[in-house]
């Protein structure tokens, strides 16, 4: 009977841990999070489109363009541009990579298809960076904005 009771206020005791969330976490997240209604949603400035990229190439404008792929993906097709850099976003986060971005200047998130760079851009909006964007359709939409129209003048 001792064994059944110990068994069984062990259970309870993990399982309680199971459904236990960091408050503090939540506040903080329902802080950043509860103006986002879906007009709020709509009017952000957190994503950046293809052509709006484009034009600020064009134009000679600062700006960093954080690809947050995989070294894999980007060793097939990279960026090359001197204003990006390759920072995966399993090692973004990190304090050495943190301490490499800039402030003085938009940082743009890219990834393949602008799910990894919408996390990374929230990440660091939710780190204090104040002028990060995501590329709309990443990588994808970039290759398609990337029209005789639209290309870089050199």
């Amino acid at each position: 009977m001792t064994k059944a009771l110990s068994l069984l206020l062990g259970t309870l005791a993990l399982s309680t841990q199971l459904f236990a969330f960091d408050a503090t976490k939540a506040a903080e997240l329902h802080h950043f999070y509860s103006h986002m209604d879906q007009k709020a949603c709509a009017d952000s400035t957190l994503f950046m489109k293809a052509d709006d990229l484009m034009t600020l190439i064009r134009e000679g404008k600062p700006y960093l363009l954080l690809d947050v792929r995989s070294q894999g993906e980007a060793s097939v097709l990279g960026l090359t541009d001197t204003h990006s850099a390759l920072m995966p976003i399993e090692r973004l986060f990190t304090p050495e990579a943190l301490k490499t971005l800039p402030t003085d200047r938009p940082i743009i998130a890219i990834c393949h298809s602008g799910t990894r760079g919408t996390m990374a851009a929230i990440g660091l909006k939710q780190l204090g960076f104040a002028n990060v964007h995501v590329l709309k359709g990443g990588m994808i939409a970039l290759a398609e904005a990337n029209t005789p129209k639209n290309a870089p003048l050199k």
